[in-house]
């Protein structure tokens, strides 16, 4: 019973960290493990990388259009178990705080795709906030720049300013807090 329990805790934190972006090989950096608390960037100073999608609803949305509301953005995969995990997470912070944050949901598989493409799975998942695939330029220097990993999801906080304040690579069901934590401080500046 004990190895039972074991081998279900294993399987859970496994399955709750993170998923390679589709097409790339296992040689990449693997997901970060679990912390205390949300990664800080190191500079904060800077602006985070201004990027334009469109949504499953055909609307064109700009990162800069989102300045003075603090905005999160997550890269995910519709196969990726842990980004299904992380998408109600980011639903209730959305819902939560109303027009004072904006969650931005980018997928890595349907890059390239007609946006409406994504709308089944939005609607399976219940996603409001704005989703569509993930442009190119807004992976490479987000994923490319800041983490250099190709592990999926990667959730980035950015504050009233556009700075990129927060992120991280990977879900286990703890990161809510942290979130939420990051997301409140943000709003209090």
């Amino acid at each position: 019973m004990k190895k039972l329990l074991a081998a279900t805790l294993v399987f859970s934190l496994l399955s709750f960290s993170g998923c390679e972006k589709k097409g790339e090989t296992s040689s990449k950096t693997p997901v970060k493990t679990q912390k205390e608390s949300a990664s800080k960037t190191e500079k904060a100073q800077d602006l985070a990388y201004n990027f334009s999608f469109t949504d499953v609803n055909g609307k064109v949305h700009k990162l800069s259009d989102y300045r003075g509301k603090v905005v999160i953005v997550q890269f995910f995969g519709t196969y990726c178990p842990p980004c299904r995990a992380e998408i109600p997470v980011l639903e209730n912070i959305y819902r939560k705080y109303g027009g004072k944050v904006v969650v931005i949901g980018l997928s890595v598989d349907y890059t390239g795709q007609s946006p409406e493409k994504l709308k089944p799975f939005a609607q399976e998942m219940g996603i409001t906030y704005p989703v569509g695939p993930a442009p190119e330029d807004a992976w490479d220097n987000y994923a490319g720049k800041i983490t250099r990993m190709d592990s999926i999801p990667q959730t980035y906080i950015i504050d009233k300013e556009g700075r990129l304040r927060y992120y991280e690579v990977g879900f286990t069901p703890s990161y809510e807090s942290l979130f939420d934590k990051a997301v409140n401080e943000l709003l209090k500046e």
